[in-house]
């Protein structure tokens, strides 16, 4: 079987299950969470955060993620607390300078990998335009 290792610090992840299909760890060095099902890809499930949230509204995109879509979800997102807002953008950017994952993964997306890294950039772009206003 494969052995998964913390994204963040390198440590290697002792499983426990969930459910009859979902294995959870939590990393034992800086306390990472992480989520997966048997058999599929390690999910980082920051406890109230992870890239899910903001892939999850583009599941049915086949193509790339039009602008006015990015401006209303960068709107979204700057109603949080600017600390979410800060470890969301260290996320997305550690993850498009140094890929862990595939993106697609998280929710069966419809879209390529290259349209979900292109719309978490543009994204990621969009809010710190914004924080910067």
């Amino acid at each position: 079987m494969e052995e998964d290792f913390c994204f963040k610090c390198g440590t290697k992840l002792l499983f426990s299950l969930d459910s009859n299909t979902i294995l959870s760890s939590e990393c034992k060095k800086c306390g990472q969470g992480y989520a997966k099902e048997k058999g599929k890809t390690l999910i980082d499930s920051r406890k109230d955060w992870s890239f899910a949230i903001p892939l999850y509204a583009i599941i049915f995109e086949k193509e790339k993620v039009s602008h006015q879509k990015i401006n209303q979800m960068a709107s979204g997102y700057l109603e949080y607390d600017k600390r979410y807002i800060k470890v969301l953008i260290e996320d997305i950017d550690e993850e498009l300078i140094n890929p862990k994952r595939k993106l697609t993964a998280f929710h069966d997306m419809l879209g390529t990998e290259e349209i979900a890294r292109d719309y978490l950039k543009r994204l990621s772009m969009e809010i710190k335009n914004r924080l910067e206003e």
